[in-house]
């Protein structure tokens, strides 16, 4: 059973700045931890407007928080609020965790630990791959940077709505890595073709996320035995995407693992204790995030 925290006169905060907040898992994961393990540490949600968010990062120095998860739609905007940032961050141009270190305000993104922990548990090896990614934001940024910069795949195509965003995140990857990066629109013909290839296909965007259940980035036409879908929504289980994947044949899993990873990476930014995955039941959380 998940453990709540107690908060007493000892207990250092650890926020998740983003906007909106209320649906995030990660209050649930950080304080189950922190109460396991009797850590004095306590995590509270904080949701803050784009126009609130460099005073809300002075605040957390201010209030003596120990750091936060970034999210939704700060990753980016964090970047040149920190003292410093990791090569990684520079790289992706992202942050998802802050922390301090010597009264600095440090950042890195543990977006592509976690993804690279999850792809491991369901034994799919990426490299050599022909991969997609789905979206143009955030966690899309720094996936595709962290592939490219890994040289994991043989090629890497970013898919969105917007054909100007997309063909812009290819462009950075390229120069940023120099690995080449191909785009593409959803609806365009030239991804069909790109799906027809690919191994591994990466859900970034948040089209099927609760509550907009029945909707979905790609249909069923262009999925096919021998492809990986990895959604990073998990809210619900299983989305249209993953419906449609399963009934293609597809090896399928949602976002849970990858939230799941990439939150006890950062818990050891705060803490500098290994929270054991052990601590936690998939199910059991899952269960959380269906009500």
């Amino acid at each position: 059973m998940l453990k709540a925290q107690v908060i007493d006169g000892t207990t250092r905060l650890v926020g998740l700045l983003g906007y909106p907040v209320a649906h995030s898992l990660s209050p649930y994961i950080h304080n189950h931890a922190f109460r396991s393990l009797s850590l004095p540490f306590a995590y509270v949600p904080i949701d803050v407007k784009p126009e609130g968010l460099a005073d809300a990062v002075a605040a957390l120095k201010s209030l003596s928080f120990a750091g936060a998860n970034v999210t939704i739609p700060h990753k980016q905007a964090v970047v040149k609020l920190c003292d410093e940032v990791s090569q990684l961050s520079k790289l992706t141009g992202t942050v998802n965790t802050v922390y301090f270190r010597d009264g600095r305000l440090c950042g890195t993104t543990t977006d592509a630990e976690g993804f690279y922990r999850a792809l491991a548990w369901m034994k799919h090896d990426a490299r050599g791959g022909r991969i997609v990614i789905l979206g143009n934001g955030g966690v899309a940024r720094t996936l595709a940077f962290a592939l490219a910069h890994d040289r994991l795949p043989e090629s890497l195509t970013i898919a969105g709505r917007n054909e100007q965003k997309a063909s812009a995140l290819a462009r950075d990857v390229r120069d940023g890595t120099g690995l080449h990066a191909a785009s593409a629109t959803l609806d365009s013909a030239g991804l069909s073709r790109y799906l027809a290839e690919c191994t591994l296909v990466v859900n970034c965007t948040s089209v099927g996320m609760h509550p907009d259940v029945d909707a979905s980035p790609l249909d069923g036409k262009d999925l096919h035995k021998g492809m990986t879908v990895f959604d990073t929504v998990y809210n619900p289980a299983q989305t249209r995407l993953l419906l449609h994947a399963r009934k293609a044949g597809c090896v399928c899993q949602n976002g849970l693992r990858m939230l799941l990873y990439q939150a006890l990476a950062s818990f050891k930014y705060w803490t500098g204790v290994d929270a054991p995955e052990s601590l936690f039941a998939i199910d059991e959380l899952q269960s959380i995030v269906s009500g």
